[in-house]
Parts: structure tokens; C-alpha cells; sequence
């Protein structure tokens, strides 16, 4: 076993270029003083195509960077090296060094929980290393965050960053000022989102409405609305569409993609004139994006790319218009059933998005760099809540393994400012260790958030577990409407009452396991009895939510039973559950100000309101 204690020298290139190696070393030191090791860096190796740095103790005769073994081999690994001289790590990039480095806090006992230095749980001494050599690599050559970060109030957008690359991420999808953090932290950018409607100013309408779509054909009145997308097929509309796209590549220089899909609409939201009604939705769509590969293709702008949108109504290609080379599939199954792996056999609903990666794969054959636009880490998909789905994340990264797409983002939306995102963890984890398992990712995380007394937490992480795997049901719900885990259906389904029943039990498991948290939160040493209360107030929130859930999906039954066959006491039972909804909902937000979630936040603000104003309208319709 190697000791790292009092004094070391660090071996490093000191006139590297590299921004990115520069900091892994200025980290290293960082670290290393955390835990009480002072560091000297001396200078060492500058071998042309490769990047090491050597960390010796201070008296060692060993201390020279010639003893710096081969460097780790393919895109961000890295090898680390422990003799009983000292450590070495070596890779062929300068993102392999950070990562490596990162790699090593952590084996000398850091856990990178939370951005800022507070989330940073340094432990009281170095843990000693064992001797030997490790050559790690992770499994795909991209992976990340696309996130919205203007509503995590905590944390800055630079903590934010700064935390994705700890966990070894090299993406990030970002509305990002200064492109010099991005290159230091070797995080591949990319910017934008929802931009195509404004390539297209809808003041422009009043003047020029045959820019704008057409929201029915000419024999049904042919009216045009500003509301959405464009007239696709109008050579001038197209053309202002490009000037426009044009401005903003040169605004984003230094970005690998420019995001500019098309609405976030659930259904229509395209162009039915006599040019356009012949395509699809995603046909259009697709126009659209060779439109904006052109403009790329006359900027010259060489190893830039365009994404496409596999989402809502575009979720399966057209069938008349293909990508260029310059586009690139980012595959978005938001309305999937997150209780289970893409390719489980027992999901209905995830066969429907398997089978539209499998033709999107077909459209875009022999064109590279697909990516994958998860939502594990989105609170408003989930309604403010923060499920645990380790079966689920690491299920669906063996499926786009073996489907061969290489680059992997989940998006971040009113981030986990108050506790820490389990699933960010996992999955920042799985990227790397293709051995992982749900059991041993809890058993490698609950000594970590307290070595002394991990069982508690090891038993909590397995129920919230179990807990979400039941409530994530979304199996045998239609894939026609517009629906996610906020707009529980009106169905008249024998599924629609088990998951009634479903949402109840898991309200109920989840506030014993809180309760059973709290219990043994006195076992604990400061911070891991401080994070345990935090996530005590965490779970009796989504406790509270799932009742919310309870008495929504309970009334929609009744009115799904009402609909399909007019019987007057199911309306009425409707309206019961409606107004038990609303208690609930009330009850909820008081749960979400205790846990932490700001007024003014996405879930109170947003979420729990826009449920709140649609059970008064339903309501409203439904009493006599």
C-alpha cells in the first residue's frame, strides 16, 4: 500500500498549452491540500501526444518523471499507476489526465456529491492506495448534460460545470458566456434548444402570413397561424430562416452543435398548405434541418453538425426527406415508461420507442455521432420529484450500446439544488463501469456518504429503489395522447386502477422509509446526519406527491368511466377524487417549501400550479 501523507512533489508539464492539463494539475494540488498534503510541482515530461503527471512523496530518491508509465489508450482514458514510490497518472489527452485525477481523489476517499467545495466530501486522511496498474476507459466517446441551469438557484452555472467534469463528463449542452471554461474543463459544447420558430421573427406575420404555416389545407378555410414553425417549403420564409441560422453560428463559434429544433408541441404544429401538406410532420422537420445543414455547408464551417429531433410528433422519421451528412440523430423518448429498460419484453409502451430508435437508425445509416436525450435527471417530467431509477439507466445504456450510438446526455431541468441527484451519480458511473449493477452502485455509494454506519443508507437507496420502479409504471398507457407523468389519462383501463392502487402504496413506502432515515440519522456523524435529514424532507415531499397522484389517477378513472359510458355516479365519484386531488396538491406544496424548494421554484411556480388551475377547469365542467 501506497501512504500519501505531509509532503509530495508533483512531476508536470509546466509549459504545456493545454488549458485542460494546466488545470488537472493546478486540481491535483487543490485536492491533495485538502486532505493536508502539501504539493511542490517540479518540472517533468512533455512528450508530443501524450499528457502525465507523476505524484511522488517528498523525500523519495523514485521522484522522476521518467518512471511515468505508457499513457492509457482511446479518447478520455487513462492509466493509473501506484508503486511504492509514488503514483502516476498518464493518458493521451489532457481531459484523460483531469479525469484521472479525479479518479484518484476519489480512491484516496473524496465523493463528489454536490457542485461547490461543501459538495465536495473530502475525506479526514488519505486512504491508502494498493500497488498495481489500471487502464480505464469509459464505455462511449461522449457523455453529459444537456442542461438548463437558470432555474438551479444554489449553485452558479460555473459550480454547475465545473462539478459535471469531476464526474468525468465531456459534454455539456449549455447557453455558456465563456467558452475558455468549457476547453479548461474538456467539455465538448453545445448550445441552443427550441430555436427554429425564432429564425423566423413572428412579427413579420401581419405583413407576410404566407411565411407562416397553415394550420388547416385551403378547403378547410386554409388559415395561417404565427403560433409555430414555418411554411417550410416557402423559398423566402426559408431564406430568412437561413440568414438568421447563419448570425447564429457566427454568435457560437466555438460550439461542436447548434441546437434549433423545431416547437415543443405534442401534436400538429406544422405547415398544411398546397407545398407542405404532402409531409409529414417529421418530413418537415427534417426540411427544416437541411436548411440549416446548407447554411452550415456555406459558412465552410468543417466538423460542425446539425441535430435532428426524434420527439413528440416527430418520433418516427419520415419517409420522403433525408438527412445530410452534416445532421445527427439526438434521440428523445420523453413520453417512455420509466420504470423499465427500452428493451424490456414487459413494456408495451417502451416497444414503441424501441422500434422508433430502430428506424431512425435505418434513416440515418452510415451518418455517425447519434445521441441519446434522456430525462433522468428532469424534475419537471417527473413533477418536481427526484426518482431513483438504477435499473432503469443502466438497462437503457446496455440497449444504446448495443445500438451503437457513442454519445449520451440527460437532461437537467430545475436541477437538485437542495439534494443530491442519485441519478446524476449512476449515471456519471455507468458511462464508465459497463459491470455496473444497481446493487453495487447503493453498495459502493452508502459507505461514502458514511463509512461509519452505511447500512441505513444502503437500505434507504434500495427501498427508493423498489419504490420508483412501482411507481414509474407508465406501461399500458397509450402512446397516441399527449401524456406524461403530470397529465394522468381518463381511462376506463384496468391498468388506470392498478396504478391508482400503485401510487398509494409507493406514498406509503416511501414515508416509512423517511421515517426509518430518520430514525437512525442520530448514528451518524455531522454531515452524513445533515444530508440524511435533507433527504428525509426530500422523501416526505414525493410521499406527498404520490398521494397527489393517488387521487389524480383515481378520478380520472372515475371520469374515464364517465366518458365511455355516461354513468352519471362515476362523474360524481370524478369529482370527489378531483377535490381530493386539489387538498393533496396543497398539502404537497407545503411539503415541497419544507424540504427546501424555493415559491418562486419549478415546482411550486410551475408544476404543482399548472395541476392546481387544471382540476378547477375540470371541476368547473364537471359539477352541476
Amino acid at each position: 500500500m501506497l501512504e500519501l501523507t505531509g509532503q509530495v512533489v508533483v512531476m508536470a508539464d509546466q509549459q504545456s498549452a493545454e488549458r485542460c492539463y494546466r488545470y488537472a494539475v493546478a486540481e491535483l494540488s487543490r485536492l491533495l491540500g485538502r486532505i493536508g498534503v502539501a504539493t511542490e510541482i517540479q518540472a517533468g515530461p512533455a512528450t508530443p501526444g501524450r499528457f502525465s503527471v507523476r505524484i511522488a512523496p517528498r523525500k523519495s530518491r523514485h521522484a522522476s518523471a521518467a518512471d511515468a508509465p505508457a499513457d492509457g489508450r482511446g479518447g478520455d482514458g487513462f492509466r493509473l499507476s501506484v508503486d511504492a514510490h509514488g503514483v502516476t497518472v498518464a493518458a493521451r489527452s489532457a481531459k484523460g489526465v483531469l479525469n484521472g485525477v479525479y479518479e484518484l481523489a476519489e480512491r484516496l476517499g473524496f465523493l463528489f456529491l454536490l457542485p461547490g467545495e461543501k459538495g465536495e466530501w473530502a475525506p479526514a486522511r488519505a486512504q491508502p492506495l494498493p500497488l498495481g496498474e489500471e487502464t480505464m476507459r469509459p464505455r462511449f466517446a461522449r457523455q453529459g448534460v444537456f442542461a438548463s441551469l437558470e432555474t438551479a438557484r444554489d449553485f452558479s452555472v460555473e459550480e454547475w460545470l465545473r462539478f459535471y467534469a469531476k464526474l468525468r463528463f465531456n459534454a455539456v449542452a449549455h447557453r455558456i458566456e465563456d467558452r475558455g471554461l468549457a476547453e479548461e474543463l474538456g467539455l465538448r459544447l453545445e448550445v441552443g434548444e427550441h430555436g427554429l420558430s425564432a429564425l423566423l421573427p413572428r412579427a413579420r406575420f401581419e405583413q407576410e402570413p404566407e411565411l407562416f404555416r397553415m394550420f388547416q389545407p385551403e378547403d378547410f378555410n386554409g388559415r395561417r397561424t404565427n403560433d409555430s414553425n414555418f411554411c417550410v417549403t416557402n423559398p423566402k420564409a426559408r431564406q430568412i430562416v437561413k440568414r438568421n441560422y447563419r448570425e447564429t453560428l457566427r454568435q457560437n463559434a466555438g460550439a461542436y452543435a447548434v441546437h434549433a429544433w423545431a416547437d415543443d408541441l405534442p401534436a400538429g404544429g406544422w405547415c398544411n398548405c398546397p407545398s407542405c401538406r404532402a409531409f409529414s410532420p417529421s418530413d418537415q422537420a427534417m426540411l427544416a434541418m437541411r436548411l440549416l445543414a446548407e447554411t452550415l455547408r456555406e459558412e465552410g464551417a468543417a466538423g460542425r453538425r446539425i441535430p435532428v429531433i426524434a420527439y413528440h410528433d416527430t418520433m418516427y422519421p419520415g419517409r420522403n426527406i433525408r438527412p445530410t451528412p452534416e445532421c445527427f440523430l439526438l434521440f428523445a423518448p420523453r413520453e417512455r415508461c420509466y420504470a423499465h429498460a427500452l428493451d424490456d419484453a414487459s413494456c408495451p409502451r417502451n416497444a414503441f420507442y424501441l422500434k422508433a430508435l430502430e428506424a431512425w437508425q435505418t434513416a440515418f445509416n452510415g451518418i455517425g455521432d447519434a445521441h441519446t436525450f434522456e430525462y433522468y435527471f428532469d424534475q419537471v417530467l417527473c413533477r418536481g420529484m427526484y426518482p431513483f431509477l438504477p435499473g432503469v439507466i443502466l438497462g437503457d445504456l446496455r440497449v444504446y450500446q448495443s445500438h451503437g450510438i457513442g454519445t449520451h446526455f440527460s437532461l437537467q431541468v430545475a436541477g437538485p439544488a437542495i439534494a443530491p441527484e442519485f441519478n446524476m451519480l449512476l449515471f456519471a458511473r455507468a458511462l464508465w463501469h459497463e459491470e455496473l449493477t444497481s446493487e453495487n452502485f447503493i453498495g459502493w455509494l452508502a459507505p461514502k456518504l458514511c463509512p461509519e454506519n452505511p447500512a441505513p443508507w444502503q437500505q434507504y437507496l434500495c427501498r427508493r429503489a423498489a419504490v420508483f420502479a412501482e411507481a414509474m409504471r407508465f406501461c399500458d398507457h397509450a402512446t397516441g395522447n399527449s401524456l406524461d407523468y403530470r397529465w394522468l389519462p381518463e381511462t376506463d383501463t384496468p391498468f388506470g386502477k392498478e396504478m391508482a392502487r400503485a401510487y398509494a402504496t409507493a406514498s406509503r413506502d416511501l414515508a416509512q422509509a423517511a421515517a426509518d432515515l430518520a430514525a437512525r440519522k442520530n448514528d451518524m456523524p455531522g454531515r452524513a446526519a445533515v444530508l440524511a435529514d435533507t433527504e428525509v424532507r426530500r422523501a416526505l415531499f414525493e410521499s406527498s406527491e404520490l398521494l397527489v397522484m393517488h387521487h389524480q389517477q383515481s378520478a380520472m378513472n372515475h371520469l374515464g368511466r364517465f366518458f365511455a359510458t355516461d354513468d352519471k355516479h362515476a362523474e360524481r365519484q370524478g369529482v370527489c377524487g378531483m377535490e381530493r386531488t386539489l387538498e393533496a396538491l396543497s398539502v404537497a406544496h407545503e411539503k415541497a417549501l419544507a424540504f427546501g424548494l424555493p415559491e418562486e421554484g419549478w415546482y411550486n411556480r410551475n408544476i404543482n400550479g399548472w395541476q392546481a388551475r387544471e382540476y378547477k377547469a375540470k371541476l368547473a365542467r364537471h359539477r352541476v
